[in-house]
């Protein structure tokens, strides 16, 4: 079952699908989101007293969060929390989570041999890299709406000051006229992916860095899984859905990787409310500790053979100083909305045996590259 899924999204078997909004509201949504490709893009200056305030007060708080992953993550979960209606949240919560297990991975006891120390370097920067711009592009819209709902607010306006693509404008405004939480999720997924692809993997220096992150996974792995902790088990084991990706360069194939994700995480009442009461027991530390304790440690003296030494993020790595991405909108092509006409329809499958399975694979992979 599960080899199907990513067969499918790999192209080599047909996904079903299901519409995402209707015909005649996505046929009025895609005539709104062509009338943007002939908008302006200068910023505005003419902002009033209270307006600049609240541009300072926003930046203040984005720049407060972004410190590193483990803050980005627990900013996503606390503004779901009190913005339920906004599930791409809820969504980025996880994958955060799981771009911090990926970040302490490269200083895992399982990783030992299989990076060197410039590439682990590398490898961090990258994600960092990545998981800070989304972040910085994403949570200025996240507040701007939720001050939207307290006092009505021209968010389009404000959309320029912090670089936000004018994609994202119709759709914020259809949102607060009429809510929809597929469409405005599927929307930040394409955005935030396409505006990875053109304010950071275009760039040469992190494009290279992606492909040879792609390549490496290949062949030391052959997977990289996003994890959704789900249920309790007796062995101090967490039950484990999500999905194996690859090919993390080409932004189709992340876009159909975030619709997946999310179709798993809300279209499945087990999933959902199960990952709802993992991210309410088990504050995000970075370690996969948080979720198998059985056969992770976040301490380095009391990992053995049958344990693996999995760190805390700040024990793993200092924060870093993460400089704006270049200032460029993606949305100059309207090819890019027919992203938004369906989403596949999703079925659970269980990853808990397969990802037991990865684990003992890279410590046999990491003990035989030390030895040649």
């Amino acid at each position: 079952m599960f080899s199907q899924y990513v067969q499918k999204l790999l192209g080599k078997l047909p996904v079903k699908t299901k519409p995402i909004i209707d015909a005649e509201r996505y046929d009025t949504l895609k005539s709104h989101l062509q009338k943007e490709l002939f908008q302006p893009l200068d910023v505005s200056k003419a902002f009033l007293p209270m307006e600049s305030a609240l541009i300072k007060s926003i930046r203040t708080e984005a720049a407060a969060w972004n410190r590193n992953n483990a803050t980005r993550t627990q900013a996503y979960l606390a503004f779901y929390n009190r913005n339920p209606e906004v599930h791409w949240a809820f969504l980025a919560h996880m994958v955060s989570r799981n771009g911090g297990y990926h970040m302490t991975d490269l200083k895992s006891s399982s990783m030992t041999h299989l990076f060197d120390r410039a590439e682990r370097q590398k490898f961090f920067q990258f994600l960092e890299r990545a998981n800070s711009a989304i972040f910085a592009d994403a949570f200025p819209q996240l507040l701007l709406y939720e001050h939207s709902k307290q006092k009505e607010l021209p968010i389009r306006k404000y959309f320029p000051v912090f670089r936000i693509s004018r994609f994202m404008a119709p759709i914020w405004e259809s949102f607060i006229e009429e809510p929809h939480s597929p469409l405005l999720t599927t929307s930040l997924i394409i955005n935030e992916q396409r505006m990875l692809q053109e304010r950071v993997i275009k760039r040469t220096r992190h494009g290279e860095i992606l492909r040879m992150l792609d390549f490496q996974l290949q062949e030391y792995l052959g997977f990289m899984n996003v994890i959704f902790p789900y249920a309790n088990k007796q062995d101090g084991l967490r039950s484990l859905t999500g999905l194996t990706v690859d090919r993390f360069a080409n932004p189709k194939q992340r876009i159909e990787t975030g619709k997946f994700l999310y179709g798993l995480l809300f279209q499945d009442p087990v999933v959902f409310h199960g990952v709802g009461q993992f991210t309410k027991e088990v504050p995000h530390t970075g370690s996969r500790e948080d979720y198998w304790e059985s056969i992770y440690t976040s301490d380095a003296s009391a990992a053995k053979d049958d344990k693996v030494y999995s760190p805390i993020l700040h024990d793993a790595w200092a924060d870093q100083i993460v400089f704006p991405p270049p200032s460029i909108d993606w949305f100059t092509n309207e090819s890019f909305i027919e992203d938004l006409r369906s989403s596949p329809i999703i079925k659970k499958a269980d990853l808990t045996n397969k990802v037991l399975e990865n684990v003992k694979h890279l410590k046999t992979l990491n003990g035989m590259k030390a030895i040649f």
